[in-house]
């Protein structure tokens, strides 16, 4: 009996989607818990729903190639060429080159393998739609439908920190963690229970966002300051409202959707580039990945 029910386990995996939160430089602790994951050949999942660094994270586990993922944030993505905080103040100038990583990440020497990502569980990638005449509006993306180099860079594209919008279809894009950060609720409205959900998230437990400081409002404001982009404004304003009322409802309300928090001393911010804070970052995302395999083993 112990042993039909063990081979029944196995045919119908605890956890069928996996939703992974975006955060910059953070995402190496994703990066590290999807390489336990491929290290043990373990892929049950049935749809992956990605925002920002979690949306290529998870394409690239989808596609088995997390090494890619890896290898960009411990390298490319740790350089100067990509992240320029000197470009803060400059209006035209990208302080994240996001078109810089598609090409030279994405689409590199080693490209994303797009032919095996779209026979692989289908990602859905978040983005914000801005249109001018109303509040943003989440984009879910699809990576088998969509262009995913697009794709990639308007979930990644941080307000103000990219310059612009990512231009696709009729949208206006920007990051996809304005207006949906931990995209679980996509999970359960395409039919999905609680137990049926693996959440990876990018802060520790107990975190909550707190309001942007006067500077950083001040900043956005008046790099958005056309009155057609108020809406962006006033979301962008209230997103640690969002942030936190999220987290609210995973912790106190979906009890039964297991979440893989980085430990408290998890120390990896989103420009981080710091190699050796970066290296423990991802061996703390491995070892809970570890931990998460046992807990199922032995379930």
């Amino acid at each position: 009996m112990n042993f039909l029910k063990r081979l029944f386990k196995k045919q119908e995996p605890p956890r069928k989607v996996l939703v992974i939160e975006g955060g910059g430089m953070r995402g190496i602790f994703l990066a590290g818990v999807l390489q336990a994951f491929t290290d043990r050949a373990y892929f049950p999942f049935k749809l992956i729903i990605g925002t920002s660094a979690g949306a290529l994270v998870g394409c690239a586990y989808a596609a088995r190639q997390i090494h890619i993922a890896r290898d960009a944030l411990f390298g490319k993505l740790s350089t100067g060429r990509f992240i320029q905080v000197s470009n803060i103040l400059k209006s035209e100038r990208h302080v994240i080159d996001l078109d810089w990583m598609i090409d030279a990440v994405v689409a590199g020497p080693e490209p994303l393998n797009v032919a095996a990502l779209k026979k692989s569980s289908p990602v859905i990638i978040t983005a914000t739609n801005c249109p001018h005449d109303r509040a943003p509006e989440t984009v879910y993306l699809n990576s088998q439908k969509d262009d995913i180099f697009q794709s990639l860079k308007a979930t990644a594209a941080l307000p103000f920190l990219y310059k612009g919008f990512v231009k696709y279809k009729d949208y206006l894009m920007l990051d996809g963690g304005i207006t949906d950060p931990i995209p679980f609720y996509k999970a359960l409205k395409a039919g999905y229970k609680d137990k049926d959900i693996l959440v990876l998230t990018t802060r520790p437990q107990g975190y909550r966002k707190k309001q942007d400081s006067f500077l950083i409002r001040a900043l956005y404001g008046h790099y958005y300051k056309e009155p057609e982009l108020r809406y962006l404004v006033e979301s962008m304003d209230n997103l640690y409202k969002k942030y936190n009322g999220i987290l609210d409802d995973l912790e106190n309300f979906h009890k039964d959707i297991e979440v893989i928090y980085p430990p408290a001393d998890f120390s990896v911010e989103k420009l981080t580039t710091d190699t050796k804070k970066l290296l423990e970052g991802f061996q703390q995302g491995v070892q809970a990945g570890n931990a998460y395999m046992q807990r199922v083993k032995n379930s």
